[in-house]
């Protein structure tokens, strides 16, 4: 309706002056109502920067840091008793099956009884050599003798050429007893060496823990005989220490580094088992595409190997705007929010980063504080007069972006 068809009842043709007041009144209350009418109540968010964290999620199982297979050191010996089973913790030496060992005592008492002999055989040489040196010295000392009195031709040459004989004879004799005392010394340690071993044989018949840690699996059965070409007889978690271990793609692997916390998710536990990224692969293998990793869990208490589990890796952290997804307009590659100041709204592009939870990362274009309409809708224009309505603190919770997607090198999109 036009102004003069409004004021048309109340001018008329009589009394143009009073038209003209009633126009100016009637204009007066004419544009805030206009304006009043323009002012429509939209819902704002205050901008707020949070620290937006980089994660990579991955799948995999519980496994031992260092698995120790234990071997037997003896081989052929039937397996008579088992002394501990899987799940129990050992400590570095402690005995984990006995093996039979007949044969080897057996063995041991013949030995003792060759030690003995080889003892005496000894003492009898040494006593053959004492009677070699005595005989020795008394043919030397005849020798002499014979020499001098020959000097003063006393005696024949005959004599004292059968002395010197006799001297030899007895230097031979001395030698062979002393080659003879030696032989039986050798002979004498030969039996000590093998007591050694067959000790050792006694020893190794009692398999022990090589080191401390958690039973794993157990193969040994009573009455088997032991081979060492066979499956160990037993596996231990070296110190009970257990890892974490996942298959990454080679997109996300070449952004892990040592040191990246990790959170574990695991079958029956109310809290993830935090850690560390411990190891990665060397290279990717070529058929999969991916790389293993390895965590190191912060606690080992009531982990199950072979237990399958889901993780998350920190790659980085960063400090930027987070806007629920419904105030962000996307057409195509672009992205826009409604931006109200003044009670006027602007329309402003921004730059996006990741996606998560109906939660969207503003990379630019937002500052830190700034009054937003949480649903950016097409019944907007730029410009346009509103009257902002705050929106409450738990509809905009300030949490973590946990990012599963991976991008595709063009800033501001997202492949899932």
């Amino acid at each position: 309706m036009s102004m003069k068809a409004w004021l048309k009842p109340f001018c008329p043709p009589r009394l143009p002056k009073r038209c003209g007041i009633l126009a100016l009144l009637a204009l007066a209350a004419f544009v805030p109502i206009a304006q009043a009418q323009q002012q429509m109540p939209v819902t704002i968010i205050l901008a707020k920067r949070v620290d937006v964290t980089d994660r990579i999620s991955v799948v995999g199982t519980l496994a031992a840091r260092e698995e120790v297979q234990v071997h037997p050191s003896v081989t052929g010996r039937d397996i008579q008793h088992i002394l501990v089973e899987v799940g129990q913790r050992v400590e570095q030496g402690q005995p984990l099956a006995l093996f039979d060992k007949t044969d080897a005592l057996l063995a041991l008492d013949k030995n003792a009884v060759s030690a003995l002999r080889a003892k005496a055989a000894v003492a009898v040489e040494a006593s053959n050599v004492d009677i070699a040196l005595v005989a020795e010295r008394e043919a030397r000392a005849k020798l002499e003798r014979s020499r001098a009195l020959r000097s003063k031709e006393i005696i024949s040459e005959q004599i004292l050429d059968d002395n010197q004989n006799a001297y030899d004879r007895a230097a031979a004799e001395t030698a062979l007893a002393r080659q003879s005392l030696a032989l039986a010394k050798a002979e004498e340690q030969l039996i000590a060496q093998e007591r050694t071993e067959i000790e050792l044989t006694v020893e190794r018949s009692t398999l022990r823990a090589p080191a401390p840690g958690l039973v794993l699996e157990r193969s040994a059965r009573i009455g088997v005989m032991t081979s060492g070409s066979g499956d160990p007889l037993f596996r231990i978690a070296k110190n009970g220490k257990i890892e974490f271990v996942a298959e990454v793609t080679e997109t996300n692997f070449v952004r892990l580094r040592e040191g990246m916390r990790a959170q574990v998710t695991l079958p029956g536990r109310d809290q993830p088992v935090t850690g560390t990224l411990r190891l990665n692969a060397a290279q990717l293998d070529p058929k999969t595409r991916s790389g293993t990793v390895r965590i190191e869990l912060d606690e080992s208490d009531g982990l199950v190997p072979g237990v399958f589990a889901r993780g998350v890796i920190d790659t980085s952290t960063r400090t930027n705007v987070l806007l629920p997804g419904t105030a962000v307009r996307s057409t195509g590659d672009s992205h826009s929010v409604y931006v109200v100041k003044n009670d006027v709204v602007e329309i402003r592009n921004v730059r996006i980063g990741a996606r998560q939870d109906d939660l969207v990362e503003i990379v630019e274009g937002v500052e830190d504080g700034e009054m937003i309409v949480l649903k950016a809708g097409g019944f907007l224009k730029d410009q346009d007069r509103v009257e902002p309505v705050a929106v409450s603190a738990e509809v905009y919770p300030q949490q973590e972006v946990s990012q599963t997607v991976s991008f595709d090198g063009l800033e501001g999109t997202v492949r899932r």
